[in-house]
């Protein structure tokens, strides 16, 4: 079974600055960039589609933008209505109704029944949207119900907002209507994959009813409940329900406090890849970037456990890092294929196509970096760990320091121009280098390493303007797609941190100028050790400047930034 979907939640449709136009457009551009990687088999929307039911209009050109994007068919769209999406004077007692209600335990039949008909029709205007967007009408007069989108998969839709009246003190005290949802849930399959979407947390409601629900959801084989309001990303594993409880930010950018987000989410139980991604909106950079501040996420992303998620009951042993940066996605499919991974945990670097040229674009990405690799690598104990990367050598480097010398579960795999495929140990080319120092005993050593290409010494006479040593390292006839396999790189490494090792306490600084490829600028950072070494620099190369190399970072300080 492999199902993906695409949640969204609180657009406060008429919320319409600058800020949340840019993120809306660049949210459209994203998820149909994401959905020509995978496509999406359906999407939710968990609620506050307008804002204190001001308008729907905004909305409704939003969604349709995002359903023809996406070339999803209306019928696997699903639309649950929030607080903001209903009148809070219809009918003229509103309030009188829902205070007295508030005071209440769990309703009864009758009672139940009896306000819900006082208090739906504030929510004409939703219905109203719902059916202009989705061609079908919204079944007020069951208040929850049940969609399939597939043999084998429910959408159950819990209205979560039909008695509210005020945000600001209501959590905590809305009824949820609990006939109601046993008898929406009394035509699911315990087996089936169960998705509830709502708009509150389950939190907000009365906790009578809220202990309740629980139960239901248990007995009903509920499998998540997916939900908004909170302007949160949040995702947590209720014991009680056995359920996993997922909350989506915000879809408007005009409050830092509450910045925007959605979430991807995967069930691919074959090849145990269930999980939730996260998303958010950086304002900084104007662009989507994976959401670093789910606390249970690691890097964004959520492995979901369970029988139902996944085939294979075994702990993960192999975990890719999609260190990618550049042009099209890895193709994870080929890679488990030709490497024969199974059972894998897949973690993606929240950047792609990025081009930094500022102080504060590098110190983002190094910041970026840093938290990717204490949140992923440095958290893998016993795992194999194989590294794709395609970066900016100042990121290579960088990811090489972090890791040290002293993880022997590391494959770093090379990207092969030649045959246009990713290699690792098929065969050794024996590559060797000639090394040459030329010793004037300063207190500088710049380190050139030239394998992709030439490093010219008057380019580091530009960046460096006393005297210093030079250490180089060059293979015959320096090109691009040259040092690809892994025997050649260890060989070469080796090489390296012999000569390296052997001189390094002699010097206040050394200064890397690597021409190399992806996996040999690796472990050059890996050579570098943490308490040993002195400072030392990496830079970054672009011919079209002035001066060809600027200065990136000082690996030593790599953390002093966070």
């Amino acid at each position: 079974m492999k199902h993906r979907w695409l949640h969204l939640s609180d657009l406060h449709s008429y919320c319409s600055g600058i800020k949340t136009k840019v993120m809306r457009d660049a949210l459209i551009n994203e998820v149909e960039e994401l959905n020509n990687e995978e496509k999406f088999d359906f999407i939710i929307i968990t609620g506050d589609i307008s804002d204190k039911d001001s308008g729907y209009d905004l909305a409704e050109e939003f969604i349709l933008d995002l359903i023809y994007k996406l070339d999803i068919a209306k019928e696997r769209v699903f639309i649950v209505p929030g607080n903001h999406d209903l009148s809070r004077n219809i009918p003229d007692n509103r309030e009188d109704i829902v205070k007295e209600l508030w005071g209440s335990g769990i309703l009864d039949e009758e009672s139940e029944s009896n306000n819900i008909s006082l208090l739906i029709d504030a929510q004409n205007n939703f219905f109203i949207t719902y059916k202009n967007l989705l061609g079908r009408d919204y079944p007020k007069e069951n208040i929850h119900f049940v969609e399939k989108v597939i043999e084998g998969v429910n959408i159950i839709h819990l209205n979560t907002s039909w008695m509210c009246y005020d945000s600001n003190v209501e959590d905590g005290r809305i009824h949820v209507g609990l006939n109601n949802v046993y008898k929406c849930l009394e035509t699911i399959n315990n087996e089936d994959f169960n998705i509830v979407i709502g708009h509150h947390r389950l939190e907000d409601l009365n906790p009578q009813e809220r202990n309740n629900l629980k139960s239901i959801f248990r007995a009903k084989g509920i499998d998540m409940y997916l939900g908004g309001h909170c302007h949160q990303a949040i995702i947590e594993h209720d014991r009680n329900a056995d359920m996993e409880l997922c909350f989506c930010k915000q879809a408007r950018a005009e409050f830092d406090d509450y910045p925007a987000g959605f979430i991807l989410g995967n069930i691919d139980v074959d090849n145990n890849q269930s999980y939730y991604m996260f998303y958010n909106w950086s304002t900084s950079f104007a662009k989507w970037m994976y959401d670093y501040s789910v606390e249970a996420a690691k890097h964004g992303k959520y492995y979901l456990k369970g029988e139902k998620y996944n085939k294979e009951k075994s702990k993960k042993i192999d975990t890719i890092i999609d260190f990618k940066l550049m042009g099209i996605p890895l193709d994870y499919e080929e890679i488990n294929r030709r490497y024969n991974l199974k059972n894998t945990s897949d973690y993606k670097f929240g950047h792609k196509n990025i081009y930094p040229k500022s102080d504060y674009d590098w110190n983002k990405y190094l910041k970026d970096l840093v938290i990717f690799y204490d949140s992923i690598i440095a958290e893998i104990k016993t795992d194999n760990v194989h590294i794709f990367p395609i970066a900016q050598i100042p990121l290579l480097v960088s990811l090489g320091y972090l890791m040290q010398n002293d993880s022997p579960n590391i494959k770093i795999y090379q990207y092969s121009e030649n045959e246009e495929s990713w290699v690792f140990d098929e065969k050794d080319d024996n590559i060797s280098v000639k090394e040459n120092f030329i010793n004037g005993s300063n207190d500088i050593l710049a380190v050139a390493l030239e394998v992709s290409s030439e490093v010219k010494q008057e380019d580091i006479n530009q960046v460096i303007e006393k005297e210093y040593d030079l250490l180089s390292f060059k293979v015959d006839s320096p090109r691009l797609g040259y040092l690809n396999y892994r025997n050649d790189v260890l060989r070469v490494k080796n090489i390296i941190k012999n000569k390296l090792d052997s001189i390094y306490s002699k010097y206040e600084e050394i200064h890397l100028f690597i021409a190399a490829p992806a996996g040999m600028c690796i472990e050059i950072g890996r050579i570098i050790r943490e308490s040993m070494y002195p400072d030392t620099y990496t830079y970054n190369y672009n011919r079209n400047d002035g001066i060809h190399y600027k200065k990136v970072c000082n690996l030593k300080t790599l953390r002093n930034n966070q």
